[in-house]
């Protein structure tokens, strides 16, 4: 919303896209301004280290307070900051640009931001039940709770003040009310179809995949239609608003519950289910078939003799059986500790061709910050990054980041390899407390292409879980409340078992049957 109030002083020539910063915030990181514009901070294109709601790996950014602050405050506070890239040149979430959009539209249209927000978006559009929340307070607010998928809630009641959330996250709304604004995008209400047509092509690639950060929205494709969206975050609070524009189709759903507050807590798993709920609803229009969770089935036979098997999932890895009265549990055994949840990841992937050489270059390089020769596995435009000592010292900030949160590295290994020509392989360091994953993008001449944090890789350390029946010989476990984990399910017949990790299927033989 706050990019389509840009778009509109844009409509009106009071501003452009073009429009370097420097003119609002002449003050403001004086040696980079000048180059970062409007579009920049709209499709967080600027490269700024600056950010709220996010720090880096070398720490910078703030994280918001229960205080109001000023811009002045804030520009004060990152005056200093500097860039991580070349504006217009790569792609990184940035809250605290938003919150200088929102400035920007007060100091063009000579207006609060919340009234000129009002004024032009939420009126026109018919938006009843939508206000800035340093606006005015509505009479019926959903109060968020913690706990979601856990064996309780609980209230939370620790909001950030709005003054460090102003044009990125401090909207209060329903979704008839987000519906509207949507219909009011789509019919021409608010926007002229040239200026919405740019907030879908004004992009920066992502990095991953075909995504690309539009002017406030993500274009992606789910299947082979395209998927345009936002979601947002806020403990207690989730949301995603997007469309199906080939079928004409717009998903709206607002959540009052996380599992845990994502800003303070650790957490290997969902905080929220909406981006799964929102995956399952566009299969369903897909016309696709949906697995929901299964319904847990009661032991008749109370009279059942407790045994003990064991399965052998490779050389290092095995499973022990426990059927004790009507209980069924699962529990790893192995040369060295592990969890049945992180099996995927610990296993090495099959492939050992010139695209893992690679990898494993660049893993053996990170894990003993030893560079030399790194340069020789990069791609033209890589070679800026990973052949500079300012590239090369963020790769040393992020590895001394690591090491001060997750404790003593221990290993690494490459567990998935995926695409074509070109490969996204993922690599799986091995520290004391916490993994962390690194995937690297490397081209059909074998080198690296691009690299990004694997958000997918968790750490566990539960070695036993409960079995639940959901057929005969076939049990479910709930991953969520083993530590957040992701579901997994277990065939058992005479001979071996079969572990379900999502789409993957690990097989298992019995041992001494």
């Amino acid at each position: 919303m706050t990019a389509v109030g840009i778009m509109k002083l844009v409509e009106d020539g009071k501003l452009t896209l073009e429009t370097p910063i420097s003119t609002c915030f002449p003050d403001f990181m004086p040696d980079y301004s000048k180059d970062i514009t409007i579009q920049h901070l709209l499709n967080n294109s600027s490269g700024m280290e600056a950010n709220i709601g996010r720090t880096d790996d070398n720490g910078n950014g703030l994280m918001p307070e229960k205080t109001l602050i000023t811009l002045d405050e804030l520009l004060e506070k990152f005056k200093s900051s500097k860039l991580k890239f070349k504006p217009g040149t790569g792609y990184d979430y940035n809250n605290f640009g938003y919150l200088l959009l929102a400035n920007v539209i007060e100091k063009v249209s000579g207006q609060l931001y919340a009234d000129f927000m009002q004024q032009a978006i939420f009126k026109p559009a018919g938006m009843k039940n939508t206000a800035i929340t340093s606006f005015k307070s509505l009479n019926q607010k959903a109060q968020p709770y913690l706990g979601l998928g856990m064996d309780k809630f609980k209230k939370f009641n620790a909001p950030f003040h709005p003054s460090w959330l102003k044009g990125a996250a401090d909207m209060n709304s329903t979704t008839v009310d987000l519906f509207k604004f949507m219909q009011a995008l789509d019919n021409g209400t608010l926007l002229k179809s040239e200026s919405m047509n740019k907030l879908y092509t004004s992009t920066q690639a992502m990095g991953v995949n075909e995504m690309a950060s539009g002017l406030g929205w993500v274009i992606d494709k789910k299947g082979d239609e395209k998927w345009i969206y936002n979601n947002g975050l806020l403990p207690g609070y989730a949301s995603v608003m997007g469309s199906l524009p080939e079928k004409n189709i717009e998903i709206i759903i607002l959540s009052n519950a996380t599992s845990v507050n994502p800003v303070v807590d650790e957490f290997q798993g969902e905080v929220t289910f909406v981006p799964e709920i929102t995956d399952k609803i566009i299969s369903l229009v897909q016309g696709k078939i949906v697995e929901n969770l299964p319904i847990p089935t009661k032991i008749i036979n109370n009279s059942i003799v407790n045994v003990t098997k064991e399965y052998q999932l490779d050389n290092e890895h095995s499973l022990l059986i426990k059927k004790e009265g009507n209980t069924y549990s699962l529990e790893t055994t192995g040369k060295e500790p592990w969890s049945i949840f992180t099996y995927t990841f610990s296993r090495n992937a099959t492939e050992n061709d010139a695209f893992s050489e690679t990898a494993l270059f660049f893993a053996n390089a990170m894990s003993t910050q030893n560079f030399e020769g790194l340069i020789n596995y990069a791609n033209d435009q890589m070679k800026g990054f990973l052949g500079t000592e300012e590239g090369l010292g963020q790769l040393k900030g992020m590895w001394a980041n690591f090491l001060q949160h997750a404790g003593k590295f221990t290993s690494y290994n490459i567990y998935k390899i995926e695409g074509d020509e070109v490969k996204n392989v993922h690599i799986r360091f091995h520290f004391e407390t916490v993994d962390i994953g690194i995937v690297l993008s490397i081209n059909a001449d074998h080198k690296i292409q691009g690299m990004f944090m694997d958000d997918s890789v968790k750490t566990i350390h539960i070695n036993t879980a409960k079995l639940i029946p959901i057929n005969k010989n076939e049990f479910f476990i709930n991953g969520h409340q083993n530590g957040g984990m992701q579901d997994l399910k277990i065939i058992i017949s005479n001979t071996g078992l079969i572990l379900t990790d999502g789409s993957i299927n690990f097989k298992a033989e019995v041992i001494n049957p």
